[in-house]
């Protein structure tokens, strides 16, 4: 059995790898495609001892990152693993150590080296593996969009009976602390007089300290609305609804496909200044870039909106059109059968 650190490692287990060596064998496969590495070394490893090609996607930064994050212990961004050595001079945890944080990370280069292809979700996350890992190609394909569903649930969406008069905002993700929904809170309660609405969708997960504080910071203030976990069409009328998203990350996003997904629908959003949907909104100037974590910040932006509607409009115009999923699919197929091609030529 793996140990509990096979969370933040890549720890093999040989009866594991046997096992999946044989049936990876039995099955005949051509390609494996790994979705993300956790608790993946031995499945890993099996394909490499059977020859099997593997195409990796990097949804996250959990090879560069013990923490995932890129979030240090001191709570800032981290300048870069430096081949593991900054690991344990910033994010040093028991049973870890220097040594092991340096093995750590020469696993992780050899997994992606001997990858047949490397694809990230965004131009961020690519350019994060390239500091890290020199020498790396990695290829970025967005994650698609639902573009038919979306529509769908837009045709079913019943329209208002009247303009609003109030700014409709929605905030689409986990309730967990590093998703933010505190810091959008801590800024309505800075503007008790505006008049606007917040619609929260998400569930809430793992920190139950963290709930009761989002809970208390919302007790108060009417215009906020908790809608609990949603389908994905219910989601998208929401969307649809929505004047603007707000997405307050406190640590860097590598992708965020509910921006994508509201970009579609026509609906601009303010993101904090972390990660893949800061670039992806300052690129097309849709959309407003927020200090993460600054409740001050987050109220000067919304009022800004409140005070200058025509701002919105303007983001809108510049919305941009998703991948859709169809046409990920399309790439990765490619990516197959290139990668499936490349083998057979070595071997």
């Amino acid at each position: 059995m793996l140990p509990a650190s096979a969370d933040i490692s890549l720890d093999e287990d040989e009866d594991i790898v046997g096992s999946l060596a044989a049936w990876m064998r039995q099955e005949r496969f051509e390609v494996a495609h790994v979705m993300h590495t956790m608790r993946m070394g031995s499945a890993i490893l099996a394909a490499q001892r059977i020859g099997l090609p593997y195409v990796l996607t990097l949804t996250d930064f959990f090879l560069p990152c013990a923490r995932i994050n890129l979030i240090n212990l001191k709570n800032q961004l981290c300048l870069g693993p430096d081949n593991g050595r900054r690991c344990s001079k910033d994010c040093a945890t028991a049973p870890w150590t220097a040594e092991s944080y340096i093995g750590r990370f020469d696993q992780a280069r050899s997994v992606l080296q001997a990858a047949g292809a490397r694809i990230a979700p965004s131009e961020y996350v690519a350019a994060r593996y390239h500091d890290a890992f020199e020498g790396i190609e990695v290829q970025t394909i967005p994650h698609g969009v639902d573009l038919l569903a979306l529509s769908l649930a837009a045709n079913h969406a019943t329209p208002p009976a009247s303009p609003k008069a109030h700014l409709q905002i929605v905030y689409i993700g986990s309730i967990v602390p590093q998703k933010g929904l505190d810091v959008l809170l801590r800024a309505l309660a800075l503007l008790p007089d505006a008049v606007v609405r917040l619609k929260v969708i998400g569930g809430a997960y793992g920190n139950s300290a963290y709930h009761s504080e989002v809970r208390s910071l919302a007790d108060s203030d009417a215009r906020i609305e908790f809608s609990g976990s949603l389908e994905a069409s219910e989601v998208f009328k929401a969307l649809g609804d929505a004047d603007l998203l707000c997405l307050p990350s406190k640590v860097p996003e590598t992708f965020s496909l509910v921006l994508h997904e509201s970009a579609a629908a026509g609906v601009p959003a303010l993101v904090s200044d972390l990660g893949a949907p800061a670039q992806q909104v300052a690129a097309h100037q849709c959309g407003g870039v927020v200090a993460a974590g600054d409740p001050e910040a987050w109220a000067r932006a919304i009022g800004d909106l409140i005070n200058s509607p025509g701002i919105l409009q303007s983001w809108r115009e510049n919305l941009f059109l998703p991948l859709r999923i169809e046409e990920e699919a399309f790439f990765y197929e490619s990516i197959y059968q290139r990668v499936r091609r490349q083998h057979i030529q070595s071997t």
